[in-house]
């Protein structure tokens, strides 16, 4: 193969990287809209939010705990591949922060809201989620770098 297709072939493929990575950064922007929205709706049972498959709400509004920390592993998942997609030298703590700072705000955020109440609970559960998903990314990035 000559030089110029190698580098062809190499451009086209990291752009193809870098629109991955881009899809993976606004799917989990989309997340963080609504993880706030679910976290500020007037009733906390995920049946009631019209847009959430009820197989998903059932299965969710089973263990309130788990539904806390559920949406938060995607989450911080798309945040480590999308920022490491895009050159990110600290996908890990770019993801850490981010994922935090949705939570610590929908938290935050239900203290101004009669109908819903802050929770350290939820504080801890959420958090876990974000650990999950950012160590399941960081097992998949160090999986792919062993190939």
């Amino acid at each position: 193969m000559n030089d110029d297709l190698r580098r062809s072939i190499f451009s086209r493929l990291k752009a193809f990287s870098n629109w991955r990575a881009l899809a993976f950064l606004l799917l989990g922007s989309l997340l963080v809209c609504l993880i706030l929205v679910a976290s500020w709706a007037e009733d906390s049972r995920m049946t009631e939010l019209r847009w959430v498959p009820r197989w998903l709400a059932a299965w969710a509004d089973r263990d309130p705990n788990l539904r806390t920390a559920i949406p938060f592993v995607p989450l911080a998942f798309l945040l480590v591949l999308g920022s490491a997609g895009m050159g990110c030298k600290r996908p890990l703590r770019l993801a850490l922060t981010v994922g935090g700072a949705c939570l610590a705000i929908s938290e935050f955020g239900q203290l101004f809201l009669p109908h819903r109440s802050a929770d350290v609970k939820d504080l801890m559960w959420g958090g876990l989620g974000i650990l999950l998903g950012a160590g399941i990314a960081w097992g998949c990035g160090k999986l792919n770098r062993a190939k």
